[in-house]
């Protein structure tokens, strides 16, 4: 996994606010995966592992929870890999 691979990633936004992830939170983890990949940051997997995104919100959508985790599952292979 490369830090161009965490920045191109895109997710699908749920249609229910209770299935979905913040979009702020989740960008701005993903940004610190990024500067992990670089060797700019010092995340490990079970910071990955550990890492609460909350809900957006009553009445707005987020990103899609089953596919923020499987993207997370990657990350955690990759990390371990490392």
């Amino acid at each position: 996994m490369t830090p161009e691979d965490v920045r191109d990633v895109t997710f699908s936004r749920a249609l229910l606010s209770k299935n979905s992830y913040d979009e702020a939170a989740v960008d701005a983890f993903l940004d610190r995966i990024e500067a992990t990949l670089r060797g700019e940051d010092t995340l490990t997997p079970d910071d990955v592992r550990a890492a609460y995104f909350p809900h957006p919100g009553v009445g707005r959508r987020g990103y899609t929870k089953d596919e923020v985790d499987e993207f997370l599952d990657k990350v955690m292979a990759a990390l371990d890999a490392r």
